[in-house]
Order: C-alpha cells, then structure tokens, then sequence
C-alpha cells in the first residue's frame, strides 16, 4: 500500500512537471456569421475537455492512481436579432437516462427571446437558479469540481420556462447588455437581476427522484434575485421547490440559497462564501441537509494561483430518531496553473489550465455521517483542461 501511494505521488509529480513546462497558445470559439433577410445570424462553435488522474482512499476503494475524463463538452450559441438559442453537449454524460426530460448529455437545450435587458424568456433545459457556484461556468471553477455536499442540493438543469432580467438600474452611460443566454453571473456589471421559473420536477437534482409517473401533477418552481456592484460584490439569493420529490405522494423538497462573490486588490484576490439548505431530501420529511462554503483565492503570478475552499455540511434526521445528526468537512488545498497566461484582474479566458488540489476531510468522517454526498477520505486530483 505504502509503495503503491509514493508511486501516487511520483505520477503527480511528474504530471504537473510535464505539463506546466508545455504552455499552450489562448484560443477563442468559432464564430460563423450569415445574413438572412435584413438580419444577420450569428453561431458560435466552442468547447472544453477536463482529463485527471486521481488517487486516495477518498477516490476509489483501492485508493490507488487511476484516470478519467470530467466534462468533454462542445456548445452552439445562436444569436438572430433579439432571438437566440444554446445547445450544450456533454459526451461523458449518458446518451439514454432521460432525467428531467432529456437524456443526460444534453447539458442545455434551450430558445431565448430578449425583450429588454430587464426581461428575457427561455423554454427548455437550463439551468434553474438555484446555487450560486452552480451556475458558474465548469471550465471557470477554482476547483476540480462541484463537490456534492452543496451541489447535490441544487434543483440542477431542468426542462421549463424561465423569464430573467439583470443589469436593472445599472449606469445611465453604460453600455452592457445581455445576449437572452445568462443562467448566473458569470456576466459581471452593475444593478439588480433576477430569475423566474417553472419547470418539470427536478429529476437531474440528487436530492429529487425522477419519478415519471408524477409528470403532469407536480412541478418545480425556482426563484433568484442578485445584485452587482462591479466585481467587487455580487450577491444572491434563491428559492426553489420540487413537488412530490420522492415519487406520487411524497413530500416537496425545498431549498434555499445565499451566497456573496468578490474579486478584490485589482483582482487578484478572490472571495466568496455560500449557504444552502435542502429539506426533506428525496420526498423523506424531516431529512434536512446544509452546508456552508468559504473559498479564498490568490493570484500569485498570471499563471499561478493558490485556491483553498472548506466545505462544512451537516444533517439532520428528524425522519427517524434512530439516526442522529451528523456533521461532515471537506477541504480543498489546490494550486491552479494557468499555461496561457491570464492579466491579475482577468479570470475568463481559461483556456489551458492545470489544477491540483489536495482533498482533507473532518467531522464525522470515520464513516459516522448520515447525510449525503461528500468525501470521507482524503485524497488527490490533477485535472488538466483545454477549451476553445
């Protein structure tokens, strides 16, 4: 064991070596752009793939290296005016579960009508607004992941119609718009936003179970309102709602969401700190869950960045005295290199990117927790990510 572990770590090593000594070149989405009638059209062709190596007991139940692909994902954007539209493709997603209506790698699918920047429409699989650091991009994270502890709250992507608005009340002389294709705030800019909608139960969401005998007498409603102040403060805060979330009968599952984002010192220093609470998880009433999350980052270099987020979740289970209540930690020490190289102040184009963190673990993480979700053992992850 203890050799198979230094051999680990020897692989690491090596990974990280290698690949910060390769610097690849930025490159941006294929634009094509076409006139139909007095309007042009206008499609965008963009794309990321994560691949990793992993190892540790909290990895596998071996806990020795092994490798996979995260996300290997490719997008369209069209945008005809005040219309537009998005299909997003994961291929390491299932081509034949059909939670929430559409088979899993169909990550979005949705058409978009913009009115004004304070009112948009889209119909079809979206993001619902719940979750701040869920609708951040999966090629913009500061980790490796979206850990489960808060992510398996989230109503996730669901099939509905959602009406949004943002930039309400921003500067008179300001010149940002919106395109119809925003699910969070990966737009920065001033003022007030806010998201409304109505979807299929939430059957991608973890704390939901796809049941589709209840399609047509229960539905998932999800609410979010923001404010930006520039990128030295965005905040949030959200609500949803998945009726008959254990199947026909069962209790509605409900979430709540709040969360602050910050980038300071001209960007360089990077805050934020999230709470989010699910009750009666998969329809059991009395099976609550929340978790906190705090994340502070630092750009050392414009290529190198030290990242370190606590996530501390606990349950409670009030659906049967015989459990008790449980509390679970995990942390993530990584280090983020950046092979094309990125401005202090500027985050976006996170074309070629290596990330290493160091996953520790606390509470009752000797198999003690009753909750869901979370690592219990300590581990590692080297991800390496290319995008177009």
């Amino acid at each position: 064991m203890r050799s198979g572990r230094c051999l680990s770590f020897a692989v690491l090593a090596v990974m990280v070596l290698a690949l910060v000594s390769w610097a690849g070149s930025a490159h941006a989405a294929v634009t094509l752009k076409q006139k139909v009638g007095e309007k042009q059209f206008t499609l965008k062709i963009y794309g990321f793939s994560q691949f990793e190596a992993r190892s540790g007991d909290g990895q596998s139940d071996e806990g020795g290296l092994f490798f996979q692909a995260q996300r290997v994902r490719v997008g369209f954007n069209y945008f005809h005016g005040n219309i537009s539209g998005k299909l997003f493709l994961d291929f390491n997603q299932s081509h034949t579960k059909d939670e929430a209506g559409l088979p899993k790698m169909i990550k979005d699918a949705f058409v978009a009508y913009r009115f004004s920047n304070a009112a948009f429409i889209r119909l079809g699989m979206i993001k619902t607004p719940v979750g701040m650091k869920f609708t951040i991009p999966g090629w913009n994270m500061d980790i490796v992941e979206r850990n489960k502890l808060d992510k398996g709250l989230v109503l996730e992507r669901d099939f509905g119609l959602m009406l949004s608005g943002r930039l309400i009340g921003q500067p008179a002389d300001s010149k940002l718009k919106v395109n119809g294709l925003e699910m969070g705030h990966e737009r920065w800019g001033y003022g007030f936003g806010y998201d409304i909608g109505v979807f299929n139960p939430a059957g991608r969401s973890a704390a939901v179970k796809w049941d589709k005998d209840v399609i047509g007498d229960a539905l998932a409603y999800a609410a979010r309102i923001h404010y930006d102040h520039g990128r030295p403060l965005h905040f949030e805060m959200s609500y949803g709602v998945s009726e008959q979330a254990g199947g026909p009968d069962t209790e509605d599952y409900k979430v709540f969401d709040v969360g602050v984002n910050s980038f300071l010192v001209d960007g360089r220093l990077h805050l934020n700190a999230e709470y989010i609470k699910g009750q009666n998880i998969l329809g059991v009433d009395g099976f609550d869950q929340e978790c906190i999350t705090v994340t502070a980052a630092w750009m050392f270099t414009p290529q190198v960045e030290g990242v370190v987020r606590h996530y501390a979740a606990s349950v409670t289970r009030d659906d049967d005295p015989a459990i008790p209540d449980t509390d679970l930690g995990n942390t993530y020490i990584g280090i983020n290199f950046y092979l094309s190289p990125l401005k202090p102040d500027h985050r976006t184009l996170q074309n070629h990117r290596i990330q290493v963190d160091y996953i520790l673990t606390s509470g009752d993480d000797d198999g003690a927790w009753t909750g869901k979700w979370g690592y219990q053992d300590s581990g590692w992850v080297v991800q390496w990510q290319y995008k177009f």
